[in-house]
């Protein structure tokens, strides 16, 4: 039956070639743009190197402090010191694990002779940022905890770097120097694109073998570090959640004048996309704003859809007719119609679907370079592992199933509602 409907299909689309090349290609745009708004989301917040572990990460990107009694409106927003970060979020019992990262700072790397230099983007971290984030490491080994600990100049370059220095990956064990201050290689790492905003850099040190510590004000609570909580499971963010908050009001105990609060963290990834320094975003709103724009781009062309499919019905009438007088109940006509529509909306769905990719691609500038990363030295680069996600393919189909439900629904009733004899003597 299947096939017959297939050949059916197929018939009926070659027939009307002008027809079917429109709705084809309307469809095939409007999935597309649908694509590009869930590959540049997708990108953001599904797990792919190195963040391989978004679906279970809690971030505290800033904070707030103010006069102990004050109004929350009363506060200065910053980052959080190396002192904070240890004693609320490094102490962490329900966590498996917790890393503190920088923001990215820009230092001169240059060769200890100086004849080779270049600029790049420095993230200061501990020794548990490499068991969070994978990255691919092309010679050597992250620093270790007793060098964090003992405040080391160890230092792990991304390839891009080692290869303007030294030419070459292998370099373990040589020295460069970040500011004039030298720093022994302890490994090189695949260069990693600035879309992974917690573990993007292009030279990472240990934190100990800075002065960041110096770098805090307000009792030295506020600082330039931000926290990445890395649970069991997602099922346990509500436990961390509710330890992150004891830990900050034992901390505020110890504290003379001011105290610290976070304004809903720690988020989610998704969450954390939008949070806006004191500003707690309204993810409700974001939510609705991605429904409002997809539905206006699915009903859209699935009204247009609909009428060339009302069109081609209209001249097959006699056709349904005849079908009927031989016995096609009205389910089965329904079943034919939306089958036909099916392998059209299909057809667009896989030329959208290309297209969005292309789309991606060549508008990546476009799409991706925001405040966040417009002053960093990387690039915008995509892997295949952030676009070749199943949910991306489930995503297509899933679209093309419902312009489908859109677009022949009215056509598919009102052709099994046909009576037979007037479909019989309907004329083109």
């Amino acid at each position: 039956m299947f096939r017959l409907y297939l050949q059916q299909a197929l018939f009926h689309l070659r027939e009307n070639p002008i027809i079917t090349w429109v709705s084809i290609i309307g469809t095939a745009l409007s999935i597309c743009m649908i694509m590009v708004i869930v590959i540049t989301l997708q990108v953001r917040i599904i797990d792919c190197e190195p963040e391989v572990n978004r679906s279970r990460s809690l971030y505290v990107s800033t904070m707030s402090v103010k006069a102990k009694g004050a109004d929350d409106g009363q506060s200065a927003n910053s980052y959080m010191s190396i002192k904070t970060g240890r004693e609320c979020f490094r102490s962490l019992t329900t966590a498996e694990a917790v890393t503190l990262v920088s923001l990215i700072s820009q230092v001169r790397v240059s060769l200890p002779a100086g004849n080779v230099q270049t600029t790049a983007d420095m993230r200061q971290t501990d020794e548990t940022f490499w068991s969070i984030y994978r990255f691919r490491f092309l010679s050597g080994k992250p620093f270790t905890k007793a060098d964090s600990d003992a405040g080391l100049t160890r230092v792990v370059l991304a390839e891009s770097v080692a290869r303007r220095l030294f030419g070459t990956t292998d370099v373990v064990g040589k020295a460069v120097q970040l500011n004039r201050v030298e720093y022994i290689v302890t490994g090189v790492v695949a260069d990693v694109s600035v879309l992974a905003k917690y573990a993007y850099g292009q030279v990472w040190v240990p934190y100990n073998s800075t002065d960041i510590e110096s770098m805090a004000w307000q009792e030295g609570v506020m600082g330039q570090l931000s926290a990445v909580i890395l649970a069991h499971s997602s099922d346990d963010f509500p436990a961390i959640r509710q330890e992150v908050e004891q830990k900050r009001l034992q901390y505020n105990a110890s504290l003379r004048d001011v105290e610290i609060f976070y304004r809903g963290q720690p988020d989610e990834q998704f969450t954390t996309l939008y949070r806006k320094w004191y500003q707690e975003p309204d993810m409700g709103a974001v939510v609705r704003r991605y429904l409002m724009v997809i539905a206006i781009l699915l009903i859209v062309p699935a009204v247009n859809l609909s009428s060339m499919t009302l069109s081609r019905m209209r001249k097959r009438m006699a056709e349904i007719g005849v079908r009927k007088a031989f016995g096609a109940t009205g389910n089965e006509l329904i079943r034919q119609v939306f089958f036909e529509n099916l392998v059209l909306t299909l057809i667009a769905g896989i030329v959208g679907l290309a297209l969005s990719y292309a789309a991606t691609f060549l508008l990546n500038g476009f799409l991706f370079n925001n405040s966040d990363n417009i002053d960093l030295s990387g690039d915008t680069s995509l892997t295949v592992g952030m676009l070749l996600s199943p949910w991306v393919f489930l995503a297509a189909f899933g679209f093309c199933l419902l312009m489908n439900l859109l677009s022949a629904g009215l056509p598919a009733w009102r052709a099994s509602r046909m009576n037979i004899v007037e479909a019989i003597n309907q004329k083109e």
